[in-house]
């Protein structure tokens, strides 16, 4: 299995978190590896967020955001267009058993709609699967949190 949950784009994740406290020749070629089969194996299977396309999108939405390279940005948004193009034709492919619809987090409905929100903006809602801190606070404004 090629997933968050389970495989190379959890790794991934680990991996880009990590970058910011070390950055090296291995964990570079280790984020590499992670991204390029996350997107050669780890779509079609459903939808979810935890073990389906959007959450291996979210891999490389983090992996745009930690490099600032936006050609992971595109590349989410074309497989992400793909997984809606899915949708259209098949309805939503949940992560449980049968892909039946449900409305959890990791593997339903929210979770799909939660990734779709950091597809539309990335610099505002933090990625769950990476355990990013919030993007805002309540200081009754919502001024951009800026970490110092």
């Amino acid at each position: 299995m090629v997933a968050w949950c389970h495989g190379a784009p959890g790794i991934g994740l680990s991996r880009l978190r990590a970058w910011r406290h070390r950055r090296d020749e291995v964990l570079r070629d280790e984020i590499d590896v992670a991204l390029e089969t996350t997107v050669r194996e780890g779509f079609g299977r459903n939808h979810s967020l935890c073990h389906g396309d959007f959450g291996n999108i979210d891999v490389l939405l983090v992996a745009s955001t930690t490099f600032g390279d936006d050609t992971w940005a595109q590349r989410a948004n074309r497989l992400a267009g793909a997984a809606l193009d899915s949708a259209r034709e098949t309805g939503w492919m949940c992560g449980n058993p049968l892909g039946v619809e449900s409305p959890g987090l990791m593997t339903g409905l929210a979770g799909i709609g939660y990734e779709l929100l950091r597809l539309a903006a990335a610099e505002r809602v933090p990625s769950v699967l990476a355990l990013e801190e919030p993007r805002y606070r309540a200081t009754g404004n919502w001024a951009l949190y800026r970490r110092p």
